[in-house]
């Protein structure tokens, strides 16, 4: 017990990390209180059904899945548990505490509660990217906050910390991830059994593609021994077993008997309204096949995959324009039902900002591409490009992705940063300090006059 009591001290906000927690916390707090705000009527509704269509309808952040309000109002699910085989144990505790509450008060609290796992993972994310920077890449108190900063303003890194998706979960997981095994890759030390075992639990089991990064993170840190059979076994195949083993039981207790119910439910709306439920089908499977978004392909693992979406225009406009600068037309709109897979930008300086960006980039990987830890994080952007551009999987969103991947630019930066002498340094900082500025409130004000002009 004292044992873990110790190794949860990673938890425990230190002195340096007190303004930037308190600072973070009442940035999300704040948009997250807008999203909230935006339909608050209609989100609080205490009804014994009918959440679906309540938060289904009125919820559109470009793209973004409110599924966990969902969940944590009627115990329905509607995301893949095979892909996420954790989330609904994650959720199921917030569904409990709301349920009675609903008793209680007559409202519907879903959106508060899920508001705060939200603002805590948030939180811990620039918490523990913080850490990365101060203590793995040994920059200084400044530098480390400049690019913390500069992470959080980038448009899909601030989005997912105020939406009730998955996302901001996974990135405070690969960051602990990140920093753990930064910290063990510097003091020369090997990642415990029990730590690689907790680590890919988490993280796989919120999304299972994280897992292949907490597997390479296994891999950079222990090496050699990441081969013996104990290891193996305990640290990597026992959390796959454990959690297939989870995602059955709850299949079959929770989402069988819910899908016939569901079953049930369309049956009757379909008899009473046939006609226009067959015409919204089809006016949105005519806007899937016309704007690129359906594959093409057949089969259980192709349907996943787009071969026909361009990748230079997706690289441009979305995997690093959109992912960092939200575009001014069709803000926040969804693919699936009005906005077009490419947006151009109404202003060529949006162009210069990314260029600088990616820019930086380039330059910071070949900064570090001798330290092993930036080669780690190399393998994971490798499975990020792998699996959205090459394979095409989620390609034509692939901004929504983006917090799972998008922290190793303000890394590769950090590695110019450590190569500079003190004036070429200074002026990079300056750099750094007008982008994040320019950033911040490129995308906070146009978040901001998205949610509140959606207030109701």
């Amino acid at each position: 017990m004292i044992v873990i009591i110790k190794k949860l001290g990673i938890f425990k906000i230190r002195k340096e990390e007190r303004w930037l927690t308190l600072g973070m916390f009442l940035v999300f707090a704040f948009f997250n209180a807008l999203v909230i705000a935006s339909h608050f009527r209609i989100y609080t509704i205490g009804a014994h059904g009918g959440f679906y269509t309540i938060f289904y309808k009125h919820f559109q952040m470009s793209g973004y899945d409110c599924w966990s309000w969902i969940t944590t109002s009627a115990l329905r699910v509607h995301f893949e548990t095979a892909r996420h085989p954790l989330f609904l144990s994650v959720l199921y505790p917030f569904y409990l505490v709301n349920h009675w509450l609903i008793g209680m008060t007559g409202v519907n609290l879903a959106v508060f509660l899920i508001a705060g796992l939200v603002i805590f993972c948030a939180i811990y994310s620039s918490v523990f990217i913080f850490r990365v920077f101060r203590e793995v890449l040994e920059l200084s108190q400044l530098d480390s906050l400049i690019l913390t900063l500069f992470l959080f303003s980038f448009a899909h890194v601030l989005i997912p910390a105020m939406v009730p998706d998955h996302f901001i979960i996974s990135m405070s997981l690969l960051t602990m991830t990140l920093y753990i095994a930064g910290m063990k890759i510097k003091d020369g030390k090997l990642m415990s059994i029990w730590q690689s075992f907790i680590l890919l639990f988490f993280t796989a089991g919120i999304s299972l593609s994280n897992g292949m990064k907490t597997i390479l993170a296994d891999l950079f840190t222990n090496r050699q021994r990441f081969v013996d059979h104990k290891p193996v076994f305990l640290g990597i195949l026992l959390p796959f077993i454990l959690l297939a083993g989870i995602q059955y039981c709850l299949y079959h207790s929770v989402e069988i008997p819910q899908k016939a119910a569901i079953h049930k439910i369309e049956v009757a709306k379909m008899e009473k309204d046939s006609v226009n439920i067959i015409r919204h089908q089809k006016e949105r499977n005519q806007w899937l096949r016309t704007h690129d978004v359906m594959s093409t392909e057949k089969g259980p693992i192709l349907s996943l995959m787009n071969f026909s979406v361009p990748r230079v225009e997706t690289l441009i406009e979305n995997f690093f324009g959109e992912s960092i600068q939200l575009h001014q037309q069709h803000l926040m709109q969804d693919l699936s039902w009005n906005r077009p897979v490419f947006v151009e930008y109404d202003w060529i300086l949006n162009y210069i900002v990314e260029g600088l960006i990616v820019g930086l980039f380039v330059c910071g990987i070949f900064s570090g591409i001798h330290s092993r830890f930036m080669q780690m994080l190399l393998t994971w952007f490798i499975c990020d490009v792998t699996l959205h551009l090459i394979m095409g999987f989620g390609i034509g969103e692939v901004y929504i992705m983006t917090s799972g991947w998008i922290f190793i630019i303000p890394v590769a930066i950090a590695f110019i940063i450590k190569s500079l002498q003190d004036r070429p340094k200074t002026m990079l900082r300056g750099l750094l300090i007008v982008l994040t500025g320019y950033l911040w409130l490129y995308n906070g004000i146009q978040i901001a006059d998205y949610l509140l002009h959606g207030m109701q």
